[in-house]
């Protein structure tokens, strides 16, 4: 995959190849769908979550874990394949909570 510093149709679809993931963003329309569906409105949604099936390890260390981490697509992150375990984070961290505040939204650079 090409390096790149924007999002099109095309990046989505490389990513996607370069995942070994089912096109599904392409199948349902791409970015000229998700154009149309924020002009409608949508809602944000922010959320804390545990998650039983691979422990976030998809989001920010090396999945999938069978894999060898010198490959790109696996090092996702520096956590540890051990961490995000719902009943560690559960019983160690039984008090989590977050504000959100200040949030902005705009086009990149119009935020400050």
């Amino acid at each position: 995959m090409s390096a790149c510093n924007s999002i099109t149709d095309d990046y989505c679809v490389a990513q996607k190849t370069a995942f070994g993931d089912t096109d599904e963003f392409e199948t349902l329309g791409g970015l000229a769908q998700l154009s149309e569906a924020f002009e409608a409105g949508m809602v944000l949604v922010l959320s804390l979550l545990d998650d039983y099936t691979v422990d976030m390890l998809w989001l920010d260390s090396d999945y999938p874990t069978d894999e060898s981490a010198s490959d790109p697509v696996v090092a996702r992150g520096p956590c540890s394949t051990s961490s995000g375990v719902p009943a560690i984070v559960e019983s160690e961290y039984l008090s989590s909570n977050v504000i959100y505040s200040n949030i902005k939204y705009g086009d990149i650079g119009t935020t400050y």
